[in-house]
């Protein structure tokens, strides 16, 4: 214990690394008893200072970048705050949660620096608690048991940044894809987006390797059809879709300007978060490139338009998805209604369903007073968050947990059949 703490003192004493850049190369060594063992790197002048940094390293991943192989990936921390990252990391705080000594693994010169690379056991359960205790919104994965359908189901949500694309050109990802390539500032615009999302604690996908890696699919083969916008965003791999369009302009007095627009919107209802333009200021031409503007046009976007999608997504998980479901009994049906107990369970089946309804809809809110014996209709609200599993819930899976419930109601007697309508569900009993 005494060998600990004058290692540990040695470290608080070290010269403040707050304003360095930690590593984000954290890997899960082991996982025990609430302790996890990850092994991280920091690189300084001296070498006191880069094992200071690699401690702090480990907790910096794990609260806003996640672990490989622990909860998913998922971040500790949903909902990140300055002010306490900068006391937990400036005042070494973090040294309450390591259970040993920091062993170092290997140390190395880069460019006349030092790296160091240590393992590092930290007690999350304690490290969870003062995060709570801090009021800090913990990501529902690392909560456990019923506090976890407590927790604030915000999250973390993926992000995908992707070209605006109009219907002149096409709506598909082919059309998106050559939006990108043939837009020297659009493609620099969404890798510095993604960038700058990732900056802020967002889990991100790089919608260009999507792209590669989605040649083979057949949404890659979709033609224009109707509302084919809103089913090609919400067939994008990430929860909150974030449209960018850069378009550099030119006046008539040789100046140039790019204007970096970009829209968030929740994948599932395609309904907006937030949206906002950046300008990049007038340029002689000739004097800035593209990629430049786009630069200047980045260092524009302020704090406020990440934090107004964070609320607006907070409320619109708080709030829930508005879905309608007409439940019908098929005309070959004779010898049973929606009035009569179920052939399976032998509970009536619009008090089993009621009983469902209540526990599956967003805080209980649903309505199916308008029914007869051979049809019920049902407005409801959905969770947009799976907080158990710690990713979206679709209506897809609320489809299925609703065939469930009907097979503990109707066994082998009858068959339920779902069809999707954009926000309505026809479901037929045959």
């Amino acid at each position: 214990m005494k060998k600990i703490i004058c290692f540990l003192l040695g470290l608080i004493l070290c010269p403040n690394l707050f304003a360095q850049v930690y590593s984000n190369d954290a890997e899960l060594v082991s996982e025990e008893n609430g302790n996890v063992t990850l092994r991280s790197s920091g690189t300084a002048d001296k070498k006191k200072e880069a094992t200071a940094l690699a401690i702090k390293s480990a907790f910096n991943t794990l609260f806003h970048s996640g672990v490989a192989g622990l909860k998913g990936g998922t971040p500790m921390i949903a909902v990140p705050r300055k002010d306490y990252d900068y006391r937990f990391f400036s005042e070494s705080r973090y040294i309450n949660y390591l259970t040993d000594e920091p062993k170092e693994v290997d140390d190395m010169k880069v460019t006349k620096k030092k790296k160091v690379v240590v393992t590092v056991t930290i007690n999350t359960k304690s490290l969870i608690a003062d995060l709570q205790h801090n009021s800090i919104a913990v990501s529902p994965t690392w909560v456990d048991g019923k506090k976890q359908v407590k927790a604030t189901a915000a999250l973390n949500p993926t992000i995908v940044i992707v070209p605006e694309v109009n219907s002149s050109n096409g709506t598909d990802f082919e059309a998106m894809r050559k939006a990108a390539e043939n837009n020297e500032a659009l493609k620099y615009a969404l890798t510095r987006v993604t960038a700058e999302f990732a900056k802020h604690g967002y889990k991100t996908r790089n919608f260009i390797t999507q792209l590669q890696n989605s040649k083979r699919d057949e949404m890659m083969r979709m033609g224009s059809k109707s509302d084919l916008k809103t089913k090609i965003v919400q067939q994008l791999p990430g929860d909150i879709v974030v449209k960018v369009d850069a378009k550099v302009l030119a006046d008539n007095q040789n100046h140039i300007e790019c204007n970096l627009n970009l829209s968030a919107v929740e994948n599932q209802t395609n309904g907006n978060l937030a949206a906002a333009t950046f300008p990049s200021g007038k340029y002689y031409k000739g004097s800035t490139g593209n990629t430049e503007l786009v630069e200047y046009s980045m260092k524009k976007i302020t704090a406020d338009f990440f934090e107004q999608i964070k609320s607006s997504f907070e409320k619109m998980v708080a709030d829930g998805r508005e879905i309608y479901i007409d439940l019908t009994l098929s005309q070959s049906i004779s010898d049973w209604d929606f009035d009569q107990d179920s052939p399976e369970s032998g509970n009536n089946f619009k008090d089993a369903l009621d009983d469902w309804l209540r526990e599956h809809a967003q805080q209980s809110v649903y309505d199916m007073s308008n029914s007869t014996d051979k049809f019920v209709h049902i407005a409801l609200n959905i969770p947009l968050w799976n907080a158990e599993r710690g990713r979206s819930y679709t209506i897809s899976n609320f489809s299925s947990d609703l065939r469930k419930f009907f097979r503990t109601q109707f066994g082998d007697n009858y068959k339920a059949t779902i069809t999707a309508q954009g926000q309505k569900l026809e479901i037929v009993i045959e």
